[in-house]
């Protein structure tokens, strides 16, 4: 795949990444230091939620980023994590930020990151050339 056509229009899309990376990026900081009478519930657990929140912001990064690598895309995204997290215990009276709110945020970074780096790492080896046979003694 290194020699993959690029479509014409594949700017669009990557400006359409960048728009829902930027919306998706406000909504997650307003509902984890927002008013929680504000920020709807979704999903059953709120577990579930910070997981699907960040799966879908490092989705959106990947996709509008793809110069970037899995590896800045991950630090910066679990950086992005513990800092609202930090944020969120000097706030009083408000939610509390759990260790289980970090690791559900940290596992839907690693969901997007790891078929990611798998797909690498088959191009990489689809990419090494044969062994050559050894003659017979």
């Amino acid at each position: 795949m290194p020699n993959a056509r690029i479509g014409p229009n594949a700017w669009l899309w990557t400006i359409a990444a960048l728009a829902g990376l930027t919306w998706g990026v406000i909504a997650f900081v307003f509902a984890a230091i927002g008013p929680s009478e504000y920020v709807p519930r979704v999903f059953f657990s709120y577990h579930i939620e910070h997981f699907v929140a960040f799966y879908l912001i490092t989705l959106l990064a990947a996709a509008g980023l793809p110069r970037a690598s899995p590896y800045q895309l991950g630090l910066a995204l679990a950086l992005m994590a513990v800092i609202v997290a930090a944020i969120r215990l000097f706030i009083p009276r408000h939610r509390l930020s759990d260790a289980e709110d970090l690791a559900a945020d940290i596992a839907g970074i690693g969901a997007v990151i790891a078929p990611i780096l798998v797909g690498r790492v088959r191009q990489i080896i689809a990419a090494r050339p044969p062994p050559e046979p050894t003659p017979p003694a």
